[in-house]
Formats: structure tokens, C-alpha cells, sequence
């Protein structure tokens, strides 16, 4: 969505005034209404509120008709970061460090539930994507909420089309799943499912599937934390199940109650101080080690504003080299209607002040964009250690320290000597070829994995045969020894992209995002007109629940290469997953002028149903359906389609045709059952509720209940 840089702001006296973020919207999005109005969201619905623990929106302006916003700069990781790199250390953040992070992030949520406008009206704020990746933690130990990009608010609107479900759904609350009206009660839900995760070490509704997660969510019966571990204390079990009731009215009154609550408990669950959280985030990312404060210190140092005077305001230049020098300036023309007007931030200029912005040309880690590079070695990183290094030589003994040297290089030579020797006398009797013929012969997963054991140890074992042994181990189940594999792929032949791509796909396969997301940059580096790290990371962003995410992996990808079978079809589908119908439309219109894809058909005529052409969606389905009968999903939109064209008998078999050839699928039975409810069959409506209790138990509540809605 965007692109962060680091700025200055000049006063017009040549003041120098504090580094700032500047987030600038991609250039390819500016013409999306939907996305421009929720990056202006962001922005006027952050600067409504003045807390501590949110972050500072300081201007908001236009470059052409490019928007963007200049805000505080933070140093430090995300609340997800931070989880994630515990749980590849193999750690869980203690608790007291999760409570101080949580309590200060509810702080500051709590005074935006809080705001009103300059009237003394509430705003009644909800931020609805209250979660580890909107939560910054400060390597100062600050805490801040972030990202109030589809937040809302009375006063302001929201940056969400209506009917449309956007966010991380483990994090919703059943009032958000069920589309009815939210208030601050829905973030203090996705308060409490952060706090479940870190006393139990999972999620406290899961599934295979997002319809599944979803339901459950819906049905809302968390298991008490002491199921899994029984040393939780009682009284934060109590905090965490409150703020998890499903119905609004049962959870806290407000965040600050939630508060209260956690820090009235102390002793196992005493809340840590910021200078522990500060010790901590430094514990995980040493500041000499960690790619994102290397990032951000070298362009700090780039910054050509210290010592001189601001360079004369040029016209914002996103291909200039990398820091080279560019000021904004802060007049700028009108914003478009929908981006009111900010008021001026304490302490800021007013408005009519001229005021400008330089940019270092730094490009930061905006959500969705690519991680800064990995620290490159300094050259001093594999200088060899002199002689007096190792013996401990003091200067003036020439002769010693010469005579110790020579015995080191002899040891050297020995122990070298001796490696070959124990090599050669261990090595495997086996040549990797013959181990993957086994191991392609073997009829468990078992025995293929035994058979594959010690390939990636084994230095005769080529890339192609490390790139075959992978794939086995992946098409085998066995994930772990797939990365462990794939791990030695890339060291010896870290310019395969086929070793980056194998070592995401089994670190995605183990749910070890981060580790995947690296690979996935590597492999985007290393070969960038390359489809397969964007569908890669399309696939992590789905089992992450983060359809935004997918989308926009998929739309690099089809920027690309829009003709690709791997990559129109799926792009248009989850674009009319995530109700951007309009852009799904000329996606998927584009895909089946050429092809008579049954499957891009049908979502095409969801999408036709959708912008109300009832009679093209019907003649697309068919078209479908003659491609392949055997479609579940195009008989159920159908359905859909019949019955409100009134034919209600020819949706009834369209279901049951959809029902009969998916019956895991929950959507073509509960379609079913509110025709009839509409129809008034009370009969069938007992008898479709029946089959839904019996074939779905775990969703049964949810899906009678829609059913019920429809009557």
C-alpha cells in the first residue's frame, strides 16, 4: 500500500526540526478510491487523538495527486515481530513483557475510544484491527497502536465499504462476523484473544478453514486457559474469559476496566516496566545485528541536512538514487473532498506556516512492503584473528609470537587433516542418486524421510538432487526435515532461487511466517521478474488469515504478468473474496475473453450477481456449468441467482446440486434453509436444520441462527 521514508521538517526560519516517517501511497494506488480512502482514514482518524501510546499524525498533503502523511518516527518491532522471533528462538515473551505491551497498547486505544471532536461530541472510535501487527513496541520500551487505516469513527466515516469484512478475522469479534453494528467493545475482544494466546501459546478458536475459525469465533466458547496450562493464575484466566464473551454486553465496559483488571493481580502476572520491555526488544533485536535499525541508522547518517542548510524544494522524484536528497513542500494543493481538512498537532506550525519535509531517500518496512536487506558482513567481520590474538603474544617477543604462530597453523593443518580423514572413513556408502531413488521407491513417509537422512550433510549432493530431495520430504508431510534440508540448500548455493523458494514453503507449511517471509525476499531479490516468490507469499498470506496481504501479492505478480494461468484467475477470485467486485470484474472479464476457464466463469458471475446484472451472472454460470457439471461452487451461486430472479424450485436444485457435490461445504445447506424460511416451509426449514446440526455440530448454533435471520 505504501512506501515509508525518513524526513525532516524545516521550519521557515531554517530550523532543523525532529526526523520524521513519511509514508507516501504507491503510486499505482493513487487512482484506487477504496485505498486512498483508507490511507486519508488513517491519517484523520489517528490525528483525532492525543495519547502517548498512539502514534502522532503530523501533516497530511498531497504530491500531485498522490497523498501522503508525515508522522512520528519509531524505531523498534511490531508486538507480531517480537512473538515471532521468540517462537523461532523457541521462547514465548514472558508474560510480564506481553502485559506491559498490551496494557500500555489498550491505553492508548482506550483514550481513542474516548475522543471527541472540537464540539465535545464522542467520535466513538473503533480501531477493528486491534492486533500484534498494529502494536509497535519502541526499543525505548514505548508502546503505540498503529495502522487506523479501516478504523471507525461516527464523526469521520470509516476506511471500510459497507458489507465488505476487512482485517485479521482471528482477531474479530462475533458482532463484526455476524455484520452487526460494533463499538470499543469489539477491540477490547481482540484484547483478549492476544491475552489467550499468551497464556496458552495458541489461538483461542482455530480451524481449517477461515469459514471454520469464523464459526467458531461466531459460536464463541474459548476453552478456560488452565486446559492448557494449569499454572495460569486464576484471576487472569477470569480477565482473559471476560474479555472474550460473545455477547458485548458480558465483556468489560471498557478497556480501562480491562486495565484495572490486569494490573490489580500482580505476583506471577506482574506487569513489566518499560525499561524491561526496552532490555527485551534489544535482547531479540541487537541493535549492531538487526537489518531494520542498520536500515534506519545508515539513513540517519545519510541525511544531507545536518550541518547545512535544506536544499531549495524540488518536485518529489520516487526514481532518484538512494540518498540522494528531496524536500517536499508543505503547501500543497487541496486534498481531494473526501480528505478533510487535519487539525494542526501540538506544538506544530499552523497551517499557513511554510514549512517543508526532506527526505533521505531511505525506504523503510511499511506494512506489505519487502524487509530491509539482512546486514552485510563488515569486512573486519572475517579478518582472520593474528597470531598474538590467539596465543595471548605479548608486543616485544617477536621471536615467541612468530615460533607460537607457526604451531597454530600446524594445529590448523592437523585438525584439517585429520577432518578429511574422519570424512573420508564416514561417508555415506550411499551416492545421493541412489538415496533418492530409494527414497522416490519408498511407500511411507517414514522410509522416504530415513532414506533422505544425511543428504543435506553430503557434500557430493548437487543442487538439482538437494532441490528433488526437498520436494519429496514436502510431498511427504515430513516439514521439518524438509527446511532443515532446504536450510543446507541455501548455504551451499545461496543463489538458487529454488532453495530460497523450498526453505518458504516448508517454513510456511510449519507456520514459521517470518522465516518464511526472509526466503521469500531472498528469492524476490535474487530473481525479481520471477512469479513464484509473489504466489508463494500469496500462500502464506492466505493461511495467515491476512487477505489484504494475498491480494497484494498477487497483484505484483499480475502486474507482471496478467496473462499468467497461475496468477489472473486466482487474483480475480480473491479480489471478489474481498469484495473489490469492480476490480475483480475487469480481472476476471479480461481472463475469460480468451478462455473458457468454469471456474473464473462462475466467480465472474458472482461478480455480475454482486453489481446487480442478475441476467449475465445467469448466463455466465451456465456457461460454467456446460464447461464442468461437476463445478459445487457454480451450482451454488446459481442458486443464489435463481431464487432472486423468483424461481425458487430452480434454486432448490441448484443447492441441492451444490450440497450434493460439496457436502463439506456448509454455504449451499444454509442457503437452503433460509429459501424455505423465506418460503415460509416450515418443515424443511426443521428438516435443513437437522442436517446442519448433524453434518456441522461445531457450527450448528451459527448456521441455524442465519437461517433463522432469514425468515
Amino acid at each position: 500500500m505504501a512506501e515509508v521514508y525518513l524526513g525532516r521538517r524545516f521550519e521557515d526560519d531554517g530550523q532543523r526540526g525532529p526526523a520524521v516517517a513519511v509514508k507516501r501511497l504507491m503510486p499505482h494506488l493513487a487512482t484506487d478510491r477504496r485505498v486512498v480512502q483508507m490511507f486519508l482514514n488513517e491519517a484523520r482518524i489517528t490525528a483525532q487523538v492525543r495519547h502517548p501510546n498512539v502514534v502522532s499524525i503530523l501533516e497530511l498533503g498531497m504530491e500531485g495527486t498522490e497523498p501522503f502523511i508525515a508522522m512520528e518516527l519509531l524505531e523498534g518491532r511490531s508486538f507480531a515481530e517480537l512473538r515471532q522471533e521468540a517462537a523461532e528462538r523457541g521462547q514465548r515473551v514472558p508474560l510480564g513483557i506481553t502485559l506491559r505491551v498490551l496494557v500500555d497498547a489498550c491505553r492508548g486505544l482506550d483514550a481513542a475510544h474516548r475522543a471527541v471532536d472540537e464540539s465535545g461530541r464522542p467520535l466513538r472510535i473503533v480501531h477493528r484491527d486491534f492486533t500484534p501487527d498494529n502494536i509497535h513496541v519502541g526499543v525505548n520500551g514505548a508502546v503505540k497502536v498503529i495502522d487506523f487505516g479501516i478504523a471507525k469513527a461516527d464523526a469521520l466515516g470509516s476506511g471500510t465499504e459497507p458489507g465488505v469484512l476487512k482485517g485479521k478475522f482471528f482477531y474479530m469479534s462475533p458482532e463484526m462476523i455476524a455484520g452487526k453494528p460494533v463499538d470499543h467493545r469489539a477491540d477490547l475482544f481482540a484484547a483478549g484473544v492476544m491475552l489467550y494466546e499468551q497464556l496458552c501459546g495458541r489461538r483461542p478458536f482455530t480451524g481449517m478453514t477461515a469459514e471454520e475459525v469464523l464459526g467458531r469465533i461466531a459460536e464463541g466458547r474459548a476453552k478456560p486457559p488452565t486446559t492448557f496450562d494449569p499454572s495460569v493464575p486464576g484471576a487472569l484466566e477470569l480477565v482473559c474469559l471476560t474479555a472474550l464473551q460473545r455477547d458485548p454486553a458480558a465483556r468489560f465496559d471498557s478497556l480501562e476496566s480491562f486495565i484495572d483488571a490486569i494490573e490489580a493481580i500482580g505476583g506471577p502476572a506482574e506487569v513489566a516496566s518499560a525499561e524491561q520491555v526496552a532490555s527485551y526488544v534489544d535482547t531479540l533485536f541487537p541493535p549492531d545485528r538487526d537489518p531494520k535499525r542498520q536500515a534506519l541508522r545508515r539513513a540517519r547518517m545519510a541525511d544531507p541536512s545536518h550541518g547545512g542548510t535544506p536544499p531549495a524544494p524540488r518536485f518529489f522524484d520516487p526514481s532518484a538514487a538512494p540518498h540522494a536528497a528531496m524536500t517536499l513542500p508543505a503547501a500543497w494543493p487541496q486534498p481531494p473532498p473526501q480528505a478533510p481538512e487535519l487539525p494542526p498537532p501540538r506544538g506544530a506550525t499552523s497551517p499557513g506556516s511554510p514549512t517543508a519535509v526532506t527526505v533521505a531517500g531511505f525506504r523503510g518496512s511499511a506494512p506489505g512492503t519487502p524487509a530491509p536487506p539482512r546486514r552485510e558482513p563488515s569486512p573486519t567481520d572475517s579478518t582472520p584473528p593474528t597470531p598474538s590474538h590467539v596465543s595471548g603474544i605479548r608486543e616485544g617477543e617477536p621471536r615467541r609470537r612468530s615460533r607460537a604462530g607457526a604451531v597454530l597453523v600446524g594445529l590448523l593443518s592437523l585438525a584439517a587433516v585429520g577432518g578429511g580423514a574422519t570424512w573420508y572413513l564416514r561417508r555415506p556408502t550411499l551416492a545421493p542418486s541412489e538415496r533418492l531413488a530409494r527414497a522416490e521407491a519408498a511407500t511411507t513417509a517414514g522410509d522416504r524421510a530415513a532414506a533422505l537422512s544425511g543428504l543435506a550433510t553430503d557434500a557430493r549432493a548437487s543442487a538439482q538432487e538437494l532441490e528433488r530431495a526437498a520436494a519429496l520430504l514436502l510431498e511427504s508431510g515430513a516439514h521439518a526435515e524438509a527446511l532443515e534440508l532446504s536450510e543446507a540448500f541455501v548455504q551451499r548455493f545461496p543463489k538458487d532461487v529454488d532453495a530460497h523458494l523450498l526453505a518458504a514453503r516448508a517454513a510456511t507449511e510449519l507456520n514459521r511466517g517470518k522465516r518464511a517471509e526472509r526466503a521469500l525476499d531472498e528469492a524476490a531479490a535474487l530473481a525479481p521478474k520471477d512469479l513464484r516468490p509473489s504466489l508463494a507469499l500469496a500462500d502464506l498470506r492466505e493461511r495467515q488469515g491476512d487477505l489484504p496481504g494475498a491480494v497484494a501479492a498477487l497483484a505484483r505478480a499480475y502486474a507482471q504478468q496478467p496473462g499468467s494461468a497461475k496468477v489472473a484467475p486466482r487474483y480475480g477470485r480473491l479480489l471478489s473474496q474481498s469484495g473489490r467486485v469492480d476490480e475483480a470484474s475487469a480481472v476476471l472479464g479480461a481472463w475469460t475473453r480468451e478462455r473458457e476457464d468454469a471456474a473464473s466463469l462462475a466467480e465472474l458471475g458472482f461478480v455480475r450477481f454482486r453489481q446487480e446484472r442478475v441476467d449475465e451472472a445467469a448466463s455466465l454460470l451456465k456457461r460454467a456449468l456446460r464447461k464442468d457439471g461437476k463445478l459445487a461452487v457454480a451450482h451454488y451461486y446459481l442458486g443464489a441467482v435463481l431464487f432472486r430472479q423468483g424461481d425458487t424450485a430452480g434454486a432448490e436444485r441448484a443447492y441441492r446440486e451444490a450440497d450434493k457435490l460439496d457436502p463439506t461445504d456448509s454455504r449451499a445447506l444454509t442457503a437452503r434453509c433460509q429459501l424455505h424460511a423465506h418460503t415460509g416451509d416450515a418443515n424443511t426449514v426443521a428438516e435443513v436444520k437437522r442436517m446442519l446440526a448433524e453434518r456441522f455440530p461445531g457450527q450448528a448454533d451459527r448456521l441455524a441462527a442465519e437461517c433463522k435471520s432469514g425468515n
